[in-house]
């Protein structure tokens, strides 16, 4: 499986390769189609984030290959995505863990959130959770917190802060529910 770094994403040109990744865990999305169906919508390249890309690279084997075939290196890939990702080592740090904890993990860009989690996958479910991922070290405020929420609730989700603590390598969730009185 191969895919050719694009300064902000990684594409997957092979349809068969693109299919593969996909159904391995909702990895990507297949150019031109939001949501796939159907399985014919997966006959076509797949676009990756660079934080689904290194996690592919470090546990599906997926190699990454620049605009002129030469592979990329697994650290050389991390400071590219560090400097083209804003908290890239806190979003990583999150997603690497809901997925080792058999989450599906896809962009929660549209609920206001890093991502949106599903039990079992997009098609199949609603997403049930939107997280939002921090560095324990960074304040938020509470009018930040009220935005967070409202989202999640408008949305019916249930919000998840996921405080990280890249140093020590440690993850705090925490859940908020809304409840009407």
């Amino acid at each position: 499986m191969q895919g050719i770094l694009l300064e902000n994403r990684v594409v997957v040109l092979d349809p068969k390769d693109a299919r593969e990744i996909y159904e391995k865990g909702f990895f990507g999305k297949p150019l031109g189609v939001p949501k796939p169906k159907e399985p014919e919508e997966l006959d076509r390249p797949l676009e990756l984030s660079l934080v689904e890309s290194l996690y592919l690279m470090e546990n599906l084997g997926l190699e990454v290959v620049d605009l002129n075939g030469k592979r990329v290196a697994n650290d050389e890939f991390m400071k590219h995505a560090l400097a083209t990702v804003d908290r890239f080592n806190v979003l990583y740090a999150v997603y690497s863990d809901l997925r080792k904890k058999k989450f599906v993990v896809r962009s929660g860009i549209k609920f206001g959130a890093d991502f949106a989690v599903y039990t079992m996958g997009p098609g199949i479910e609603h997403a049930p959770f939107v997280v939002i991922a921090l560095d324990i070290n960074n304040e938020i405020s509470p009018l930040e917190l009220m935005s967070f929420g409202r989202v999640s609730h408008s949305t019916r989700k249930t919000l998840v802060l996921a405080m990280v603590d890249v140093e020590k390598e440690l993850i705090k969730y925490t859940m908020f529910k809304w409840v009407k009185m």
